[in-house]
């Protein structure tokens, strides 16, 4: 072997700038292209970023399977991270309140011509037998028709039963529409025509067999609400429906202005004290119509103490009774009062009488003249003989008896 000469080593070719240029652009793209792929990688990693709203849960599937324990699977309101697509998948579950309108399915048919017009019209025009296939109704009871709208509030309660067994709120709405025509025509069935026209509708029993049907079917749902929108009887019979509706309401009214009229007068009779007095006389006629004596007897004197002390009950007792009661009272002390101050005086008369009668009979006399002579009293002085005091200063009055008098005295002069 020849030994290494340095000398021998000659330095490689020199590209010339056509070939620089290239190996420069292919170092670059190389730069830029696993920059990219990094880029990739890190925006793959992060693509099962995702966050849940208010209004909503979320639950994360790994390859078709639900993640996490039973119990801790719905994820709420917040941000999270899961594996991206395809190993983990994202679904989110729509938690608001929902409704379902019953309008069509227990209501008669309805063109878009009549939907405008009043009671009165559709009766006229509605007056034909119900048809079966085109006009819905419910059967109550007592074997009666009725129609009415209804409306349903349903919400998502269990979202993995609900992702699982149902999937979109389009069917879950078919499904609490089925429930609830199931649940009404039950809990209808056991009502009266006349209940249910007056609204009177046995709504926990409703929504008890519509919940008892959706938990049996495992769909997450839960009714929330159920409202009786319209109701109407048959238009063949509704007038006569009305009537009696009418009726009853003026019936009503009635007792309830009966009952107003009532409070009004015992306030204004006793105040307060008007409930417990009304008691205890009621009390006192019962006992005295069997003939109860000793009862009625002790009622009257207890009736006596309250109207005495004007309390029953430690409610006090107003209005007419205490103003009738206060009056007597007081003219009571009135009359005790002047009999007391009569007879004093009579008592310091009296000595005086028993020295000389004639003198104080004289004074008492003078006395007597001058209290009824004091004031506004008019004197009237006649000749003595016959004496004729005309009273009445009625001019009329006054006229006809002078014609009179004349009458009289020209029928003397002609005899």
């Amino acid at each position: 072997m020849k030994p290494f000469d340095p000398a021998i080593v000659t330095a490689p070719p020199a590209l010339d700038p056509a070939q620089q240029s290239l190996a420069e652009a292919l170092r670059v793209s190389f730069s830029i292209l696993k920059l990219a792929m990094v880029a990739l990688v890190a925006a793959y990693a992060l693509s099962g970023t995702f966050s849940v709203g208010s209004n909503e849960v979320a639950l994360r599937l790994r390859f078709g399977d639900y993640v996490g324990n039973p119990g801790a699977r719905v994820l709420e309101r917040g941000t999270y991270l899961a594996a991206p697509f395809p190993i983990e998948q994202v679904v989110k579950v729509d938690t608001r309140p929902a409704m379902v309108s019953l309008e069509k399915e227990f209501w008669f048919e309805t063109t878009a011509q009549e939907s405008g017009l009043s009671r009165s019209q559709l009766q006229t025009r509605k007056a034909m037998p119900l048809h079966p296939l085109r006009d819905g109704s419910l059967i109550t009871g007592d074997s009666s028709i009725a129609h009415a709208k209804w409306t349903i509030n349903w919400r998502v309660t269990d979202p993995e039963a609900f992702l699982t067994n149902v999937g979109t709120r389009q069917l879950a709405t078919d499904i609490v529409r089925l429930v609830a025509q199931q649940g009404i025509v039950h809990a209808v069935a056991q009502l009266s025509a006349d209940d249910l026209l007056r609204g009177i509708v046995n709504r926990d029993l409703a929504i008890g067999v519509m919940q008892y049907r959706l938990d049996d079917m495992r769909t997450g749902l839960t009714i929330d609400q159920l409202s009786l929108d319209k109701v109407s009887a048959p238009m063949r019979v509704s007038s006569s429906f009305d009537a009696v509706t009418s009726a009853e309401s003026d019936r009503a009214g009635k007792i309830l202005t009966a009952q107003q009229d009532k409070s009004r007068i015992l306030a204004e009779t006793a105040g307060e004290g008007s409930v417990g007095l009304l008691t205890m006389i009621e009390a006192f006629e019962q006992d005295s119509e069997r003939g109860d004596a000793a009862a009625a007897t002790a009622c009257e004197a207890a009736i006596d103490t309250t109207l005495a002390s004007l309390v029953v009950n430690g409610a006090p007792i107003g209005g007419e009774v205490a103003r009738v009661i206060n009056g007597a009272k007081a003219y009571r002390t009135q009359i005790v009062e002047k009999i007391g101050g009569e007879a004093q005086a009579f008592k310091q008369l009296l000595p005086q009488y028993e020295r000389n009668p004639r003198l104080v009979l004289a004074k008492l006399w003078e006395d007597a003249r001058e209290t009824i002579l004091t004031g506004d009293v008019e004197t009237f002085y006649t000749v003595p003989g016959q004496l004729e005091l005309q009273l009445n200063r009625d001019p009329t009055l006054q006229k006809e008896r002078q014609q009179e008098q004349l009458k009289s005295k020209r029928k003397g002069d002609a005899r």
